[in-house]
């Protein structure tokens, strides 16, 4: 467990009064030098940092106290998948994005995944090659590498039945979802920071009243549903 030490820094993403915590795990082969096993880690946190939706705590004393007290993990070479959906389970942790740095020759092989801890399963893959000659060069991969990851489509279901005579148009915190025809039901992939308050808004009658809810927390995959 003496590696997994090494780079384990915690996010937490502030979706509206939600939090999810997503961790930063990276790994190397020996032949990778450490302060570019550290500079990727550090530029990944950046990354999702600059979504402003994260808000990055920078690991501490305490923290890795905790996990050194974890005498299950106190074992040489690399944990894997399982082990690692664990130690996210103990701290709490909603997701992890493992990163893997591998030298082959003159080049880098980066590759990232973001697991949920929960379903213990890939949610995104991403991966960089590159041969990292300077700084800018490691900062660029990283930066790129995290987008991939940002920008894949981590979802959860949204389920609305609609049991009125007119058709409903959805909003989640006034952006349009889409509509639900009378008397039916509809689902929609969601992203999981879109969450927040629902309205159901009918399109026809004399008198359109708008009917309100409100979606919490969400883990990727769930499913949460709403009748109006």
């Amino acid at each position: 467990m003496k590696k997994i030490v090494l780079i384990l820094i915690l996010l937490v993403p502030i979706l509206l009064s939600a939090q999810t915590k997503v961790a930063v795990y990276v790994t190397a082969t020996e032949s990778v030098p450490k302060e570019t096993k550290k500079i990727i880690g550090s530029e990944v946190v950046a990354a999702f940092v600059a979504t402003k939706e994260y808000n990055a705590i920078e690991r501490t004393v305490e923290f890795l106290s905790e996990i050194s007290k974890e005498q299950d993990y106190q074992r040489g070479g690399n944990v894997d998948d399982s082990q690692i959906c664990e130690l996210g389970r103990q701290f709490g942790v909603d997701l992890v994005c493992v990163t893997d740095i591998t030298k082959f020759q003159e080049k880098f092989y980066v590759q990232a995944r973001l697991i949920d801890v929960e379903k213990a399963i890939v949610l995104a893959t991403a991966r960089e090659i590159a041969q990292l000659e300077d700084l800018d060069a490691i900062m660029k991969l990283a930066s790129s590498l995290a987008q991939s990851l940002i920008n894949a489509d981590v979802t959860y279901v949204l389920k609305v039945e609609n049991t009125q005579t007119v058709p409903l148009e959805i909003f989640v915190n006034n952006e349009v979802v889409g509509q639900v025809p009378p008397k039916s039901t509809r689902t929609f992939d969601m992203p999981i920071s879109k969450i927040g308050k629902i309205e159901a808004k009918p399109t026809k009658g004399l008198f359109k009243k708008t009917m309100e809810n409100t979606i919490n927390k969400m883990k990727a995959q769930d499913t949460v549903s709403f009748a109006f």
